[in-house]
């Protein structure tokens, strides 16, 4: 695959309705713009992407656990209801 292959797929990530997946999106387009202008060298730009992507899987994280959350509220509120029930 090509770097335009790639970053075609960054387009796409643009649309995300999620904010954090745009932002990580136009920062990885931008270096590695940079990085193919010379601006990064090698080890700085793979740093850099490196640290995009521990921050997604962070941020996805926390998405996935204040999903977690709400539904086991709402289980042992259905629950809790339950046991107040006749």
């Amino acid at each position: 695959m090509s770097v335009e292959t790639f970053q075609g797929q960054l387009g796409q990530a643009f649309t995300s309705p999620d904010p954090a997946i745009q932002q990580t999106a136009q920062e990885a387009n931008q270096y590695t713009e940079m990085f193919k202008q010379g601006q990064l060298s090698k080890d700085e730009y793979q740093q850099l992407m490196a640290d995009l992507a521990t921050s997604a899987r962070i941020n996805q994280s926390m998405n996935d656990m204040n999903n977690l959350e709400m539904l086991n509220t709402a289980i042992n509120g259905l629950i809790n209801l339950a046991s107040l029930a006749g």
